[in-house]
């Protein structure tokens, strides 16, 4: 070591080899997308159930019957009109 207030230039310099450290490795990463395919199949199915389901039909029919005989009353007939008294 040199002694304080020193200054190697008023020495002559010596003569040695360097000393050669080996080398640093600084790494600068980078990242450059790329795609992969991913394949997803997909089927798809049309599933056709069969719910019973009631419709109703009706049918109609016309029968003709004789009913009892009505008493001829009420206006027209010989009775006062209708809302009087009798």
């Amino acid at each position: 070591m040199y002694p304080h207030n020193f200054c190697p230039t008023q020495v002559a310099p010596l003569r040695t080899n360097p000393v050669v450290c080996p080398p640093q490795y600084r790494c600068f990463d980078s990242f450059i997308p790329r795609e992969v395919p991913f394949i997803h199949p997909i089927v798809n199915v049309n599933r056709q159930h069969f719910a019973d389901i009631p419709r109703h039909y009706f049918t109609q029919s016309n029968v003709t019957v004789p009913a009892r005989p009505v008493p001829a009353t009420g206006p027209g007939f010989g009775v006062p009109p209708f809302g009087r008294p009798f």
